[in-house]
C-alpha cells in the first residue's frame, strides 16, 4: 500500500519508487471542483479564460495528462472527471451508502486504459513526442524492441505483454469480475470520442438490446452526453438523430443554404446494434471503436466469432488498422456464447487480439490470454484513497469466504458458482458451472494447456489402421495429411477424421486391462458423429492407468465403416466393445463377420444397481436412459479427479492432467443432458465396464461436500503467494 509520508514536501509527486500511488487526486481536480461547487469553471461563458479552460480540458481528454512524472491516458482522464456515477460512499465496518460522484482512481483502471492505448497505437505513439518517435522508428529492429520494452516498463503496470506485441494494431478482449464498472468505462470512452473525434462512428454491439438501451451501455453513454452538454463548453446539438429508444445519436444539426437542407456539425455518431441471429449487423460500417458487450451471453456457439469476423473490416482500411474492437463480458453472466468468448480469450493471437501472459492463474504464466480484472483488484474495502489495491488481502478474504461456505455445507457446484461470480483468475471466470457437475475449472485449465502447448498432436499420433496377415497395423500418418476431428465446436467440412493413439498397447495385455466405449451413428445419412474411446485400466507394471489411450471421432460413408474401426481397436488392444445398443446395426455387423465375441456383455450389475426392477434383456451393449446417465455422470466425475501420481513438488497428478483430447475436454466442459455429446457417451460406456468390475461401490451425497473441500484446496494451492 502507499507510503503516506512520501508526499511530504513534494506535493507534485504522485507515485513512489515502488510503484504505489501517493497522490492521485491531482488527476481528478476538475471532477472534485465540480462536486464541491456544482460547476467546473467560474469564468463567464464565452470569455477568453472560459474558452481557454475548455480547450485545455479537451486536450487532456484527448492526449492524457502527465503530472509528477506519471501519466494517464485521455480516456482515463475523461472518465475520472466527466462521468457521473453511483458509487460507494464512506464505509462503516461492512456497510456503506451509494452516493453520486465521479469514479475513484483505481490502479486496475490505470492498467486497463493503458493497455487499450497500447493495443491500438503501441507504446511509441503513446509515450513519445514526435521528434523522439522519429528517432526510435529509425532504430534497427533490436534497438527498437528494447526501447519499446523500456517504455512499457516505465508505466509499471500489473500486466505483462510479450515484447513482440508492443507496436499496436491489435483488438482487445477483456475478462472481468462483476461490479468493476466496465460498462461505465466503455460508455465514457464512447462519449469522450463523441466530443473529441469528428466524423467518427462508435458502435456498441450485443446479442440482445437489453444490454444496450434504454438502460444498458448506450443508455449510459447517452446520459454522459447529456451531462457534458449541460455542464461543459463542449455542447453539441443532435437535431438530426437523437434516439435513446433505438440506440442512435449523432452530433449534427440542420442548416439551410439557398433553400437547400444541409447537415452540419461535428458529425460524430454512436450506434447500438444487436447481433442476435445476424452476425453481419455491423458489416459495411466504418467505425472508430466497436464494443461487444456481455460477450459471454452472445447466443449460440459460433455467433460471437462470426460477428467478430464480420466486424473486423469496420476497423480496417485494407491492411491498415483504423479503429479497434473491444470484446468484454462479465463472469457469472455467461450463457450460450461462453465457449466463443472463452476460446477467444484463451487464444488471443489467433483472433488479432492483444495477448497477455497469464499472471492470474498459478503456473500458467507461459500461456497467453486476454486482459483480466479479477475480484481482488480494487475490491471494495481493499483499496486505499489513492487507488492502490491490497490484492493479497482481498484474495485471502475471498478464499476465507469460500472456506466458510464449505464449512456450512456448500457443495462443489455452489463453490464453483461462487468462483465464477467472483473469480481470482480466468480459469474460474470461464467455468461453465451451470450446465454440468463435472470439475469444469480443472477441465478448462487443462484445455488451455492442451491448446496452448499443442499437446494433442505432440502426445497423440494420427494413424491409419488396417489388417495385415491377420493383425492390426496402426501406421502413423507423418506427411501432414491427417485430419482428425479435434473440436466440438469447429467441426471441419471433412468429418471422416482418423484414429488418434496416445499410448500403444502393451504386449499380451491381460483380460480387462483395456476397455472400449462406442457411440455409433444411427443412420447412413445425417450430421451426427460416431465416437470410440479406448480406456486403459489400472495394471501393475504399467506407467499410467485409468487414462484414455486412443480415440476416434468422425463419420464415414456407412456405419459399418466405423464399426470396422471399433473392430480394429478391439483387436489392437485385445479387448471388447461396449456400445449403445439402441443402434442395432452394430450387432448386425459383428454377427455378419462372425465376431460377436468382440462385443461386451451388458453391464447387468450396473443396471440392477441403478435401475430398480430393470427388465432389459439385451445380451450385448448398454441402453442409455436417464438413470444410467445419472450413474455415468457420477462415475465420470469421480474418475476425472482420480489421483494417478504426485509430481516432484508433491502436487497431485489427476486423470484430468492426462487428457490430451481437445474434443473430449470441450465436451466435458459443455456437457448437459439436452445436448449431443458423442465422446462423453463413449466414456460412459467405458465407465460402466469399470464399475461392473468394482462391485459394492457406493456413492453418497456427502461426497459432494468432500469434493467441494478438494476443489477449494486445489484452488488455494493455485493461488498461493509467490
Amino acid at each position: 500500500m502507499a507510503d503516506e509520508t512520501y508526499i511530504t514536501g513534494k506535493v507534485d509527486a504522485v507515485r513512489n519508487p515502488s510503484g504505489d500511488w501517493v497522490n492521485t487526486q491531482v488527476f481528478r481536480e476538475a471532477g472534485n471542483h465540480y462536486m464541491k461547487h456544482n460547476y467546473y469553471v467560474a469564468d463567464p461563458w464565452g470569455t477568453p479564460d472560459w474558452v481557454s479552460y475548455w480547450k485545455n480540458e479537451r486536450t487532456k481528454s484527448m492526449k492524457g495528462v502527465t503530472i509528477g512524472g506519471s501519466r494517464i491516458t485521455g480516456e482515463h482522464y475523461n472518465y475520472l472527471n466527466y462521468t457521473p456515477i453511483k458509487k460507494v460512499g464512506a464505509i462503516r465496518g461492512n456497510k456503506a451508502d451509494k452516493i453520486t460522484g465521479f469514479p475513484d482512481f483505481w490502479d486496475g483502471d490505470y492498467n486497463y486504459f493503458w493497455i487499450r492505448q497500447i493495443a491500438r497505437y503501441g507504446v511509441i505513439d503513446m509515450l513519445l513526442e514526435d521528434e523522439e518517435k522519429e528517432l526510435v522508428l529509425k532504430m534497427d529492429d533490436k534497438a527498437q524492441a528494447l526501447k519499446m520494452k523500456e517504455l512499457f516498463e516505465s508505466l509499471n503496470l500489473f500486466v505483462q505483454i510479450e515484447e513482440g506485441f508492443l507496436g499496436g494494431g491489435f483488438n482487445l478482449i477483456v475478462g472481468k469480475s462483476r461490479r468493476k464498472g466496465y460498462s461505465l468505462k466503455a460508455a465514457a470512452i464512447g462519449s469522450n470520442a463523441y466530443f473529441t473525434k469528428p466524423n467518427k462512428l462508435i458502435i456498441y454491439g450485443a446479442h440482445d438490446k437489453k444490454y444496450l438501451y434504454p438502460n444498458g451501455i448506450f443508455g449510459m453513454t447517452y446520459n454522459n452526453i447529456n451531462f457534458i452538454n449541460a455542464n461543459t463548453g463542449w455542447a453539441m446539438p443532435s437535431d438530426v438523430i437523437d434516439r435513446l429508444g433505438s440506440g442512435h445519436i449523432k452530433a449534427s444539426y440542420i442548416q439551410y443554404k439557398n433553400g437547400i437542407k444541409l447537415e452540419k456539425g461535428f458529425k460524430s455518431e454512436i450506434m447500438a446494434l444487436t447481433f442476435k441471429d445476424n452476425p453481419d449487423a455491423a458489416r459495411g460500417k466504418d467505425a472508430e471503436e466497436v464494443f461487444f458487450e456481455e460477450s459471454g451471453a452472445f447466443g449460440t456457439p459460433g455467433l460471437l466469432k462470426d460477428s467478430y469476423k464480420a466486424t473486423e473490416d469496420c476497423v480496417m482500411a485494407g491492411a491498415i488498422k483504423t479503429g479497434m474492437i473491444t470484446i468484454f463480458g462479465t463472469s457469472g453472466d455467461m450463457e450460450g456464447g461462453t465457449y466463443d468468448y472463452a476460446d477467444m480469450f484463451g487464444r488471443p493471437q489467433a483472433f488479432g487480439l492483444l495477448p497477455f501472459k497469464n499472471i492470474w492463474d498459478e503456473n500458467q504464466i507461459d500461456m497467453n490470454v486476454g486482459f483480466f480484472h479479477p475480484i481482488n483488484w480494487n475490491m471494495e474495502g481493499f483499496y486505499d484513497k489513492h487507488g492502490n489495491s491490497d490484492k493479497e488481502g482481498a484474495k485471502n478474504v475471498e478464499i476465507k469466504i469460500r472456506e466458510n461456505l464449505i464449512k456450512h455445507g456448500a457443495t462443489s457446484t455452489e463453490i464453483q458458482s461462487r468462483m465464477q461470480e467472483k473469480p481470482l483468475g480466468p480459469s474460474e471466470a470461464f467455468s461453465a458451472i451451470s450446465v454440468n457437475t463435472f470439475p469444469v475449472l480443472e477441465l478448462k485449465r487443462q484445455l488451455q494447456l492442451v491448446k496452448g502447448k499443442g499437446w494433442q498432436m505432440s502426445k497423440g499420433t494420427p494413424v491409419n489402421m488396417y489388417y495385415k496377415d491377420g493383425k492390426v497395423i496402426a501406421e502413423p500418418i507423418m506427411d501432414g495429411t491427417a485430419k482428425p476431428v479435434t473440436s466440438y465446436y469447429n467441426v471441419p467440412t471433412d468429418t471422416r477424421g482418423c484414429p488418434m493413439i496416445y499410448e500403444q498397447p502393451i504386449a499380451n495385455p491381460p483380460v480387462g486391462l483395456y476397455k472400449i466405449g462406442y457411440d455409433p451413428i444411427r443412420q447412413d445419412e445425417g450430421t451426427s458423429l460416431a465416437s470410440i474411446i479406448v480406456y486403459k485400466s489400472a495394471h501393475r507394471g504399467t506407467q499410467h492407468s485409468d487414462i484414455v489411450v486412443a480415440e476416434y471421432i468422425g463419420r464415414l460413408e456407412t456405419p459399418s465403416d466405423i464399426d470396422r474401426i471399433a473392430e480394429m481397436f478391439a483387436d489392437l488392444y485385445g479387448t471388447k466393445i461396449m456400445y449403445e445398443n439402441e443402434v442395432t446395426g452394430v450387432k448386425t455387423y459383428f454377427q455378419r463377420i462372425k465376431r460377436l465375441h468382440l462385443l461386451a456383455a451388458q453391464p447387468d450389475r450396473v443396471i440392477s444397481k441403478n435401475i430398480k426392477n430393470s427388465r432389459v434383456a439385451r445380451v450385448f451393449g448398454c441402453h442409455m436412459n436417464g438413470q444410467l446417465k445419472d450413474a455415468g455422470e457420477r462415475y465420470v466425475k469421480e474418475w476425472l479427479l482420480t489421483v494417478l501420481d504426485y509430481d516432484e513438488h508433491g502436487a497431485a497428478i489427476r486423470v484430468i492432467d492426462k487428457i490430451y483430447s481437445i474434443r473430449l475436454l470441450e465436451e466435458l466442459i459443455a456437457y448437459n443432458r439436452a445436448g449431443n455429446f458423442d465422446m462423453v457417451s463413449s466414456l460412459f460406456m467405458c465407465m460402466f465396464q469399470i464399475q461392473e468390475e468394482e462391485l459394492g461401490k457406493v456413492y453418497d451425497e456427502k461426497d459432494k461436500h468432500k469434493n467441494a473441500k478438494k476443489l477449494l484446496e486445489m484452488r488455494r494451492k493455485m493461488y498461493k503467494k509467490r
